[in-house]
């Protein structure tokens, strides 16, 4: 779980992002949520290199470049004062974001098919249980002084953990020779996977994959990349919330993914895609609905609990996610081409939390915060509504799906 220093220093900085840039440099919500966006462009980068360069170099080098990237990225932001640097700073972030996504290809060389949705489920709610911790512990330093100083350290303490994680990872796995699929030091690949790797547009061949990334595109879209930007732009307005406020909202929903997480622990396995990813969008679309009865409640107690309640809901939606995404990915993926199936997915991924922030920070920034909120969650509610009744996912357990042999030709209608 060495991931989770990474994301304990993640955790300090993430929720104040949007407030650092809005409140403490003085710039816009739009120029705020636009280095988010920045942040995404550069993962929509970083991810196909970094898919590529895994699967040609080892999981584990790629995995420290971008670290590095994302370390540069964190003091760019301690240090910005403009626009212009506030973006630069997102996009140096975004490529080692985007790369860091092969994280997941190396956690599948390590370990058996059979444990895949559970461990992915176990490392999702540790890194967000250290992620929340750093998030309140930020948010009260920040709301506690409100001094530009406090802000500058927690950055540089990210870049830190960043610079830390890839050393650790380093140390543990000598260098990546215990983990090193498609460069020096592999493991010998076993009689299906000695076939050379196809590239990108073998990867795209698989439907079944092809539709799961059209799914996570608009779930990241409208719902994953707004709890950075979106929510907190509309709560900044609407309701008047300050750091310490959002702060607690971030632990809550931390608090409620890990326990979630391990609620389901020993029943995620018997889930199907197209269940999984129906319930997600439903529980989204009424996280939507609580954070708009937010607004009208002003700041007090009770709206803080409301938003308590939607932080809860929206966790529900993202241990689904947690579950679900990495297990098909990497059950569809064999070592020579794992790297670029995971990239392709935080591709998509990526793509979401591009459109989204630039998305919302209009819309915000133009008063239009009420019609997004109820937009997003129509678009969900029609989004659960596509995925439960057509067969643009598979029907087939996690379970099954982790017990059958990578392909890279078309899956088997089920």
């Amino acid at each position: 779980m060495i991931n989770a220093i990474n994301a304990a220093g993640n955790g300090l900085v993430l929720p104040l992002l949007v407030v650092y840039l809005h409140e403490m440099r003085g710039l816009s919500l739009a120029v705020a949520t636009s280095a988010i966006a920045a942040t995404s462009l550069g993962a929509l980068v970083g991810a196909p290199l970094a898919g590529w360069a895994s699967d040609r170099f080892g999981r584990v080098h790629a995995v420290w470049a971008a670290l590095v990237c994302a370390a540069v990225g964190s003091l760019g932001y301690a240090l910005c004062e403009t626009p212009y640097t506030a973006l630069a700073a997102g996009l140096a972030q975004g490529l080692g974001i985007g790369g860091a996504i092969t994280w997941n290809a190396l956690i599948a060389d390590l370990v058996p098919k059979a444990h895949w949705s559970v461990l992915f489920s176990a490392d999702f709610a540790v890194t967000n249980a250290v992620m929340g911790l750093g998030g309140l512990i930020g948010g009260l330093l920040a709301g506690l002084t409100h001094s530009l100083v406090v802000f500058q350290v927690l950055f540089v303490l990210d870049a830190v953990s960043f610079l830390t994680t890839g050393w650790l990872v380093s140390r543990e796995l000598r260098g990546g020779r215990q983990a090193s699929a498609g460069g020096p030091g592999a493991e010998p690949a076993s009689a299906d996977e000695e076939k050379p790797s196809s590239g990108y547009l073998g990867v795209l061949r698989n439907r079944w994959f092809v539709g799961l990334l059209l799914a996570v595109f608009a779930l990241y879209t409208i719902g994953y990349s707004q709890l950075n930007s979106g929510m907190p732009a509309m709560l900044l307005v609407g309701s008047r919330f300050g750091t310490t406020q959002l702060g607690v909202l971030y632990a809550v929903n931390t608090a409620a993914v890990v326990t979630v997480q391990f609620a389901l622990l020993g029943r995620i396995r018997d889930f199907t895609p197209r269940i999984a990813l129906t319930l997600l969008a439903g529980s989204w679309a009424a996280f939507w609905l609580l954070i708009l009865a937010v607004t009208g409640l002003g700041r007090g107690w009770f709206a803080l609990s409301v938003g308590a309640a939607a932080m809860v809901v929206f966790a529900a939606g993202e241990s689904l996610l947690a579950a679900t995404g990495p297990t098909l990915v990497n059950s569809w993926a064999d070592k020579s081409n794992r790297g670029r199936f995971n990239a392709a997915y935080g591709f998509a991924s990526s793509l979401g939390f591009t459109v989204g922030p630039l998305l919302s920070g209009r819309l915000t920034q133009g008063g239009h915060g009420s019609g997004m909120v109820l937009g997003f969650c129509l678009a969900l509610a029609l989004l659960g509504l596509v995925l439960f009744c057509t067969r643009l996912l598979p029907s087939t357990s996690l379970s099954k799906l982790e017990n059958r042999p990578p392909a890279a030709e078309q899956p088997a209608e089920v």
